[in-house]
């Protein structure tokens, strides 16, 4: 049977042109299989996967393309529009050969293809739909626009369009998509006179696949302070752009806006348009197939998860939570975010809660408790011996302030009732029981703004923790549902696309065989009552602390830092996570392509080899790769920056065949050069040799080295990246060493005090996991081995080693 794709049909499905492709089918009885494409937009990369358009199941593998985030300036976020497009085209091919490889025995359609991305990541378009800004857009974590935020609140006050944002009491974040377009008028009036459309990722990448350009119902309701249902009126004299905020955009002077974002409006699941042929070429699919409109990745999440009827809410777990609701009433209150009308699908509204602190503090209570080794299950097993109630021992955990329903960013947490018998196990499920009454909160305020919910359907890190979803059902006293795929926003763009192309006759059918349950549990009736009666304990004490806390943050050297950075350091607030770089030291070396490509597939843009020469060590055991290895992985890997570190004596005489082999950076250990009469100046030669022979130059320092040693070397401005070593060389399933947090705020510190800062990245090497990570997230990569290669799925772990370097999810 012949392995290439070829059009052979059209069909016309429910008024939809479809370009059914299969594989040649010569003498097959086979039933055509139908296929559609989901593409998520992500932050770090942009991913892509097929789907059974009828049953959901996942067809051959998720395939990822990275790009690179730059931060021109503190706390600004750019990325280049040109690598979502390369990207997508390569992650979309690799889904299809995946396909293929997969599906080799039988023939396959490709119906249609569906994109979310992250939200407000902002676009200016020339009158030619050519990016401006040199290709740039100001991608959604950007903070720049923060002073337009206090504008917006102190000159529109009062106006409907900002009901949204706590009743209109606001605040209004820095990421929104006004504050970022008011930015552009006031910052680049270059742009903005040249700027014939301001529109999003979502927008951009859709205009790139067909040829039209317009905005998704969901972006433009949650985000952009429109009303997402009269944004599908069509316009008439009277109303020329209906569900727009007019008087929002007048009263800051823009009122031009109107006029240069996407004037056609599609929802999520909606017709964008057929694939062009330029875009057909480009992904290697057929030309015409529908593209569906996708958008939030978090609100395609909502569908993926099947939370998609009034009364089911949303709970996205990592290092806080975040509750969305899907309500029938578009009603709006202080103390949560919404509602927000026509999101996420038309005829629904769906309202915000929010936990600043939750995973964050779990985490914190094992590392303070002296057990950062200690796998969660044997803390949760000691928990479930406790009463509920913990023997009179109640937490608050409002650690970094409250979100909703009060708004307080002083809040902080507090343990009551210690006596000298509790013990670790009573904190952990006190905190845990915390986090379960903040939910709680969260609920009552959006039951009050008329947002109720009966069903719980959580995703995230809380769904690996039995006790923790058992706690949430019984405080809460609503059921608590699993699913079973929980890449949600790949499934989400799957289903849209599967109702677009005619294969579903709805996204409620599709949501019905799409969407799989792995587990749903009630809450226990006899622990409800009791944790009813402790709730009423917990709500008493939060209103019972405010005013001392408040009273200790005016006190003069009393203050503490709202988040969850270490007291006296400045916060990196609002900058990317650290790019998470596999070490192949902890593959499976017997299959080295295979390990290779599951990490490039899983999102990885580094990868993190060893080089160890048995001497430098003094080991026989500690030797590793040459450069015919190297050679090796450059071959199954183009893309991937090979990150090489030298453990080796005498590092100059590896510079050229390491180039040879392929090697991005090369990084030699400091100790390598200490035997010489003059390191610094041995180290400078080295950096030199490794620069002409055009690759980036990298220094690795021991636990034991101190970090001042190098600062000389820094100087040259010769050296790219440090790599501060949070394990002994040589060895990999090491226990972190907590020396490494002070040498990165040491060069955090080194780096930035100069009139002119130097550029080195800082990479933390070794011990990483979901708690060794939020303590180096400082850092610009961490290099993660063990957890990765011994996880299920490394997308996921590399996803969970972000999230625990992030307090915020990302919508």
């Amino acid at each position: 049977m012949s392995t290439f794709i070829r059009p052979v049909t059209i069909v016309l499905l429910q008024l939809c042109l479809v370009v059914a492709v299969v594989t040649d089918s010569t003498a097959s009885a086979t039933p055509l299989r139908k296929v559609v494409i989901g593409v998520d937009g992500g932050t770090e990369s942009i991913r892509a996967c097929c789907f059974d358009a009828e049953t959901g199941a996942v067809l051959g593998k998720p395939c990822a393309s990275p790009y690179t985030t730059f931060h021109p300036q503190p706390s600004w976020a750019e990325q280049d529009t040109q690598d979502w497009w390369d990207g997508m085209g390569k992650a979309v091919r690799g889904a299809v050969a995946s396909l293929k490889e997969t599906s080799s025995n039988e023939d396959f359609a490709i119906l249609s293809i569906c994109v979310d991305t992250t939200c407000c990541t902002v676009v200016a378009l020339d009158k030619d739909k050519q990016p401006l800004r040199d290709n740039r857009c100001i991608l959604w974590m950007d903070a720049r626009s923060a002073p337009q935020t206090k504008e917006i609140m102190e000159t529109c006050r009062g106006d409907p369009a900002l009901n949204v944002n706590c009743g209109g009491e606001g605040p209004i974040s820095a990421e929104w998509f006004i504050p970022k377009a008011l930015w552009i008028r006031q910052n680049e009036p270059h742009v903005w006179d040249r700027a014939e459309t301001i529109c999003e990722y979502q927008d951009y990448i859709n205009y790139k696949l067909t040829g039209e350009l317009c905005a998704c119902t969901c972006n433009a309701a949650t985000r952009w302070h429109w009303d997402g249902e009269a944004a599908l009126y069509e316009s008439s004299p009277d109303q020329p752009y209906p569900g727009r905020p007019l008087s929002l955009y007048r009263k800051l002077g823009i009122p031009e806006l109107a006029k240069i974002v996407p004037q056609k409006v599609v929802p999520m699941g909606g017709l964008v348009g057929h694939l062009s042929n330029e875009a057909s070429e480009h992904l290697n699919l057929p030309a015409g197939i529908p593209v569906a409109q996708g958008g939030p990745d978090a609100f395609v999440g909502m569908i993926g998860l099947g939370c998609i009827h009034p009364g089911q809410l949303c709970l996205i777990t990592g290092s806080s939570h975040l509750h969305c609701v899907v309500s029938s009433l578009p009603s709006n209150a202080p103390g949560i975010w919404g509602a927000y009308k026509g999101a996420p699908l038309p005829g629904l509204s769906f309202a915000e809660g929010g936990q600043s602190s939750t995973g964050s503090i779990i985490r914190w209570a094992r590392n303070i408790l002296g057990q950062a080794d200690l796998e969660y299950k044997y803390l949760d097993a000691e928990a479930d011996q406790i009463s509920p109630g913990c023997d009179g021992l109640i937490a608050l955990e409002t650690f970094q302030g409250s979100r909703t329903p009060v708004t307080d960013p002083l809040a902080r947490g507090a343990l009551v009732g210690l006596t000298l018998s509790h013990t670790r196990a009573h904190i952990w499920r006190a905190l845990m029981e915390a986090v379960a009454f903040g939910t709680r909160g969260c609920l009552e305020g959006l039951q009050m703004a008329g947002h109720p919910c009966h069903e719980i359907i959580i995703a995230g890190g809380a769904t690996r923790s039995s006790t923790w979803l058992q706690m949430h059902a019984d405080v809460t006293g609503k059921p608590v549902v699993v699913c079973e795929f929980s890449d949600a926003p790949l499934l989400g763009c799957a289903i849209l696309a599967s109702v677009n192309a005619g294969v579903q006759t709805s996204i409620e059918d599709a949501v019905q065989r799409m969407v799989r349950q792995a587990k749903r549990i009630e809450p226990s009736q006899e622990a409800m009552k009791t944790y009813d009666e402790l709730y009423k304990v917990y709500s008493a004490l939060s209103e019972a602390t405010r005013p001392i806390v408040h009273a200790i943050a005016s006190i003069r050297g009393g203050e503490i830092p709202a988040s969850n950075e270490e007291p006296g350091i400045e916060a990196r607030k609002n900058s990317s996570p650290p790019i998470i770089s596999p070490s192949l030291l902890a593959c499976d070396w017997s299959k080295i392509g295979e390990e290779v490509r599951r990490c490039m597939d899983a999102g990885a843009v580094r990868l993190h080899v060893d080089i160890f020469d048995g001497v430098f060590l003094d080991s026989p055991l500690a030797l590793t790769f040459g450069p015919q290895m190297v050679a090796a992985i450059r071959r199954c890997s183009q893309e991937a920056i090979l990150d090489l570190h030298m453990c080796v004596e005498r590092p100059a005489r590896y510079i050229g065949p390491m180039k040879e082999a392929g090697g991005t950076t090369f990084i030699f250990q400091w100790e390598s050069v200490l035997r010489e009469d003059n390191p610094i100046k041995e180290a400078l030669l080295i950096a030199a040799s490794v620069r002409d022979h055009g690759m980036e130059c990298g220094i690795s320092i021991n636990p034991s080295t101190m970090v001042e040693d190098i600062f000389p070397l820094l100087n040259s401005g010769l050296v790219a990246i440090v790599d501060v070593l949070s394990v002994e060389p040589g060895f990999g399933g090491q226990s972190f060493q907590d020396v490494a947090v002070e040498k990165i705020e040491k060069l955090l510190r080194f780096r930035e005090r100069r009139d002119s800062p130097l550029e080195f990245k800082i990479l933390v090497d070794g011990g990483i996991n979901t708690e060794t990570a939020g303590l180096s997230k400082r850092a610009d990569i961490l290099v993660a081995g063990t957890y990765l290669f011994q996880h299920n799925s490394m997308s996921d772990g590399i996803k969970e080693l972000i999230s625990s370097c992030t307090d915020d999810t990302e919508v």
